[in-house]
């Protein structure tokens, strides 16, 4: 009798172990999106462009938005591989990856600014007085014309926005 008691003791703490591990990887995983900081609806960079406008600069539709890059950014989706990303961040984490192949400056556009291809896709950058944008677009209709258009209307719309 004692034996059985202490099977179903330890069946039952390994069902609350399983159990807890799930939910501490959905809150690790919440955490490295940024969803642990609020809803995409709450999120400054995801109320930047609708849907259906991030679509366009992918040339696909969006049917997603979600945190991403710890919060500091808004992530648009399609289900086809195509994603939109608008990420601003202090002036002081401006990243240019200038060595990277086909890395172009766009001095016409801001401070630092800069377009490079990335992973199949184009992520174009500029600070935006006190604070950087970035962006990557990837999917069937990104080019590097659209990559420089979305940051050009994502600076526009940052200094828009009230500050966080």
């Amino acid at each position: 009798m004692n034996r059985i008691l202490v099977i179903c003791f330890l069946c039952a703490g390994c069902t609350f172990s399983y159990a807890q591990s799930q939910a501490d990887a959905k809150k690790l995983a919440g955490a490295l999106k940024g969803d642990n900081a609020g809803v995409a609806a709450d999120n400054r960079q995801c109320k930047m462009f609708t849907k259906a406008e991030a679509g366009q600069y992918i040339g696909q539709v969006v049917n997603h938005a979600e945190n991403a890059a710890l919060g500091t950014g808004c992530q648009w989706t399609s289900g086809e591989n195509g994603s939109v990303l608008v990420q601003v961040v202090p002036a002081r984490y401006h990243e240019k990856p200038s060595a990277a192949a086909g890395y172009k400056k766009l001095p016409d556009i801001g401070t630092q600014a800069f377009v490079v291809p990335d992973l199949g896709g184009w992520h174009a950058g500029s600070l935006n007085g006190t604070r950087a944008v970035h962006v990557i677009i990837s999917g069937k209709g990104a080019s590097e014309a659209k990559a420089v258009e979305l940051l050009k209307e994502a600076m526009k719309r940052d200094t828009a926005l009230p500050a966080k």
